[in-house]
């Protein structure tokens, strides 16, 4: 999705956690525009890295805005690469925000370390244009990058 000098990515899925699985590989797509290279010569297996990640927001365009720039600052400093990730969305009581709503993540990130060139670096996630919600029977995440 073009946006001015931006970039913007557009996803569906049928639920929550499978929305923000994909917008993270869209967002790594857009950076790597490949397949991520690993940098070590062990063998794949071992060069592969779970990283867990907890987040609360009080909404869920913050939830999934939070979600991305969490794995593009890994991918900025230090190269490491969202592959796929486990995913749990759930409300929680640990922030509240006016109308009462929280929703936390706990997700197990799965990546790799790649040293390989970039196509563009992304600068930030806008929250110009930042959706997630219910279309039809399925879930749209719609989000625009600073690059």
């Amino acid at each position: 999705m073009d946006h001015t000098a931006d970039l913007g990515l557009e996803v569906r899925a049928p639920d929550l956690p499978e929305l923000f699985r994909r917008a993270a590989r869209g967002a790594m797509w857009l950076v790597l525009e490949r397949e991520p290279e690993v940098t070590s010569t062990l063998s794949r297996a071992s060069k592969e890295e779970a990283r867990p990640l907890h987040l609360v927001e009080e909404d869920l365009n913050g939830l999934l805005r939070s979600w991305l720039r969490a794995l593009l600052f890994w991918e900025e400093t230090e190269g490491f690469v969202t592959v796929d990730a486990k995913i749990m969305l759930l409300p929680t009581p640990l922030c509240r925000s006016p109308d009462g709503q929280a929703f936390g993540l706990q997700a197990q990130i799965q990546g790799c370390f790649d040293s390989g060139p970039r196509v563009r670096e992304i600068k930030g996630v806008t929250l110009h244009g930042l959706v997630v919600e219910m279309e039809g029977e399925e879930w749209l995440g719609r989000v625009i990058f600073d690059v």
